[in-house]
């Protein structure tokens, strides 16, 4: 009895089974590096760049296959594993599109380059400045409507060749000649009240500066705006009978 047991052979380990199969989006592309699992005790699987993937050593019977990957829907279902065998599956990922949080992005448009040494001037704080949007809020009906909001200016009354006119003097300001003088006035620019003030590029010595500048930016065309198409010439006259 001893010799017939030692003759019997051992008990063989339950054999287990191997999954195959390959891991494609909806429009059929293969897709890498899902994450395939099946069962508990089979480790984690990744799929290659042909969506081919292979685990070996599946336990046979109902087991439970899980595929995921970030922005698709995960994929799970029952597969039937039999020892000694090889199942392949083909898996279709469907896409899940992550919703993100809305994201407001504030920005000013680009500035002129007619206005890049205004506001570069404007954030030295020398000098008094308006913008467009200052300006439109304002209201004027007139320039000076304007300048009465600047401190230091005066307006006094004044003749012309036209009837009454405003001259524009600075309170602190003192000419050439000892006396309040008129101030110096730039298409396209700011208001400076005194010569300390003054960019060096607006200082003349030639010109009374140091009355106080005023210079205006006008609102000129955008580079995109273009003159209007002429209009088609008239056809030839027709040659006359001879």
């Amino acid at each position: 009895m001893f010799l017939g047991a030692l003759l019997l052979p051992a008990a063989l380990p339950a054999q287990g089974g191997t999954l195959t199969g390959q891991v494609v989006a909806e429009d059929g592309i293969p897709i890498a590096q899902a994450r395939i699992r099946i069962g508990d005790r089979t480790p984690l699987v990744l799929s290659a760049t042909d969506g081919r993937f292979t685990v070996s050593t599946v336990r046979a019977g109902d087991q439970l296959l899980e595929v995921q990957l970030l922005g698709y829907v995960a994929f799970v279902q029952r597969v039937n594993v039999i020892a000694g065998q090889t199942l392949d599956v083909h898996i279709t990922l469907v896409a899940a599109p992550i919703p993100l949080k809305v994201l407001e992005v504030k920005g000013r448009p680009p500035l002129r380059p007619v206005l890049e040494a205004f506001e570069h001037r404007r954030a030295r704080g020398n000098g008094h400045f308006f913008n467009q949007g200052e300006i439109a809020r304002m209201q004027p009906r007139v320039f000076t409507d304007v300048l009465r909001r600047i401190p230091g200016v005066m307006l006094q009354p004044a003749s012309g060749s036209f009837g009454s006119n405003d001259m524009v003097r600075m309170n602190r300001t003192i000419g050439v000649n000892g006396r309040n003088c008129p101030v110096l006035f730039y298409i396209n620019g700011e208001v400076y009240s005194g010569s300390a003030q003054i960019p060096p590029e607006f200082q003349s010595g030639l010109l009374n500066s140091r009355c106080g500048v005023i210079l205006i930016w006008t609102k000129v065309g955008e580079d995109n705006e273009s003159p209007p198409p002429a209009p088609p010439a008239p056809p030839p006259a027709p040659a006359p009978d001879v």
